[in-house]
């Protein structure tokens, strides 16, 4: 059976002069119109608000999702580093280690110059002139050695050749190429002299 609450004034509850925890119970809580409430700072019209006139004093202020008993997943906006931070693991009252989330590209800047590819640098993108794509031309350009870690044979690519490092074998590199007409070592300067000589 509904039960109707019908004022024509403010209608106002207080908990422990203002200093108590107002709980509702239910399933579903709908608001009709624009609600505000203060203490909790929170303001729900277009927009959930949450620290409404706050005049610097809070500096972490979001939302909480409750996984289960003791854990909740938090959403907050962080105004020491200015931006917004998400976390699966804080208590119930949003304490807890957060991580920044990347709103815009203006936020977080690409570094480095064009056709630079971005890298993890300390935990920070990094850019080097040394290793670049030309978007354009297609072109993947490092200036410098690569290191091939040991692998099976990877498998074969229509059009292309896969370079891959794997076991020394008779050519004395261990350094493998994988096509879709051939697969085999590269030879080291060395054998192949040797090679020369015998055959």
């Amino acid at each position: 059976m509904s039960t109707y609450k019908i004022v024509n004034d403010n209608y106002t509850i207080t908990c422990n002069n203002g200093l108590g925890i107002f709980t509702v119970n239910a399933a579903n809580i709908r608001f009709n119109g624009n609600i505000t409430t203060t203490g909790s700072n929170t303001t729900i019209e277009d927009f959930i608000v949450v620290a409404a006139n706050n005049t610097g004093q809070i500096t972490d202020m979001g939302l909480l999702a409750q996984l289960n008993a003791n854990i909740f997943a938090g959403l907050r906006f962080d105004t020491t580093v200015n931006t917004w931070q998400i976390s699966s693991n804080v208590n119930s009252i949003g304490q807890g280690t957060y991580a920044n989330i990347l709103t815009s590209s203006a936020g977080q800047p690409a570094a480095g110059s064009n056709t630079q590819v971005q890298f993890n640098q300390g935990g920070s993108f990094g850019a080097s002139a040394s290793l670049t794509f030309d978007y354009v031309a297609n072109k993947l350009t490092l200036s410098g050695y690569q290191v091939f870690g040991n692998t099976a044979t990877p498998a074969n690519v229509a059009n292309a050749v896969a370079l891959y490092s794997n076991a020394v074998g008779s050519g004395g590199t261990g350094l493998y190429f994988t096509s879709s007409s051939a697969n085999d070592e590269l030879v080291s300067k060395s054998k192949a002299i040797v090679y020369g000589i015998i055959f």
